[in-house]
């Protein structure tokens, strides 16, 4: 099979390798993947792959300094070596950007399974959870779920946090990248919460008209102009992770900056060189431990069932301004990658892998 694999020091540089494809062995069960999403998110992947443990999902043989960026997507299962698991089950979940993956399904029920592989358990469960889906659902729904699912369920963790620390008390929320997709999922939300403080979006220059396009913010300013930012109470979501845009708007809001939280690195070429969160006012969001904090705090099922609501809601939205742009085969793919690792993808286009 072919798969996708990038330098983990140097993520432009990138390789489509053929991997042999090993005999199954008790209770495990291998999977086609159809398709998977691909987002300046999976960036973000890549860029905390040490930190985080994303290089661990899909580990690469050898020691060249190559590994996988994971991706979200559907997969049908072609061999099975488990009663608990028939040939042609469908899956929605992590997976590598290869054309196969050999599981060890484990703690299945009706809904759901996770992979038991031993290298995997140190790692979020979260990420070794997938869902049992019925086949034969429509594909337009089933490309929205793979491309935005996993960002708008970050948008609405970051929206339930901020509502349920009342924004920080700031007169403002300002997103950095805004053009991103969590971003616009965290907008959409905080633009249906008539509670919400003003939204101002911070992008580059190329991008401001789209930005402002959609609806959900207040206004959009250029990183050029960060000077221009009202100095009002505010607290920050920081998408982007450039490491100089962040302490400029640090200076310039002074005690104004009532909260800053880092989120992701879409500008991962221009963060900072680890993860810090150190700072007073300060924190790194992971939203798979939010959502295990927020789903013990609250009545079983009710967050989870909230989140899954904004999720279909605003991926529904998002047809008014998102173009699927499908390319068929890891060596397609390869060919946009170049765009998304350098931030020049139009912000408007999903990018779908077709295998």
């Amino acid at each position: 099979m072919q798969r996708f694999e990038v330098n983990k020091t140097a993520f432009g540089e990138h390789r489509v390798s053929t991997v042999d494809e090993s005999e199954l062995k008790d209770g495990e069960i291998r999977v086609a993947v159809d398709f998977f999403a691909f987002t300046a998110n999976n960036m973000t992947y890549a860029a905390a792959g040490n930190t985080l443990g994303y290089w661990q999902f899909f580990p690469v043989a050898g020691d060249d300094g190559y590994g996988v960026i994971p991706v979200w997507g559907f997969a049908d299962v072609v061999e099975s070596r488990t009663d608990d698991i028939a040939i042609g089950e469908r899956l929605y979940g992590y997976f590598p950007p290869a054309g196969s993956l050999v599981m060890l399904p484990v703690r299945i029920d009706e809904k759901t399974l996770f992979d038991g592989a031993e290298h995997r358990q140190a790692l979020p469960p979260l990420y070794n959870r997938y869902q049992r889906v019925r086949s034969g659902g429509a594909v337009e729904a089933e490309y929205l779920q793979a491309l935005l699912g996993p960002l708008y369920n970050t948008s609405y963790c970051l929206w339930d946090q901020l509502q349920d620390n009342d924004y920080y008390g700031a007169q403002q929320v300002l997103l950095l990248s805004a053009s991103s997709k969590t971003s616009i999922g965290l907008a959409k939300a905080l633009a249906d919460d008539d509670k919400s403080p003003p939204v101002l979006g911070l992008t580059s220059a190329g991008n401001i008209e789209f930005v402002k396009s959609l609806g959900y913010y207040d206004d959009a300013l250029g990183y050029e102009a960060l000077g221009d930012v009202p100095q009002v109470p505010t607290v920050i979501v920081d998408m982007a992770g450039n490491a100089a845009n962040a302490e400029a708007l640090r200076h310039h809001l002074g005690d104004n900056l009532t909260y800053f939280i880092s989120v992701g690195l879409t500008h991962w070429d221009q963060a900072d060189s680890k993860l810090d969160s150190s700072r007073d006012r300060h924190e790194w969001f992971f939203a798979p431990s939010y959502m295990l904090e927020r789903s013990q705090a609250l009545p079983p099922g009710e967050f989870v069932k909230n989140a899954q609501r904004f999720v279909m809601a605003a991926a529904a939205a998002a047809g008014d301004w998102l173009n699927l742009q499908e390319v068929s085969g890891v060596e397609a793919f390869s060919q946009h990658y170049d765009d998304i690792c350098a931030g020049s993808m139009n912000p408007a286009e999903g990018l779908i892998c077709k295998l």
